[in-house]
């Protein structure tokens, strides 16, 4: 169970962290960083069904840099070692 939650908290960790330190990448305008800022976006875009009573919409997107990529990796590499040393 602690290896488990180890996992998901690097890995949220590791999403967290590459969004910012991209889009702080992207800002520096600089071409030896820029490239880890560079996303890839899918998903599609958001439909309304509107009825009398309500309207409803839905709508999904994700975009993932390749700094977020890199981070997610080493989370996964890491996660055993620091599971092992919490106690």
């Amino acid at each position: 169970m602690k290896l488990k939650l180890t996992y998901l908290f690097l890995i949220i960790i590791a999403i967290l962290s590459g969004h910012y330190l991209g889009n702080a990448c992207i800002a520096t305008h600089d071409p030896m960083l820029e490239w880890l800022g560079k996303s890839l976006q899918f998903g599609f875009d958001p439909a309304t069904i509107g009825l009398s009573a309500f309207t409803f919409t839905i709508g999904f997107r994700i975009a993932i840099n390749f700094l977020q990529v890199m981070f997610i990796a080493l989370a996964i590499v890491l996660a055993p070692k620091v599971a092992e040393s919490i106690k």
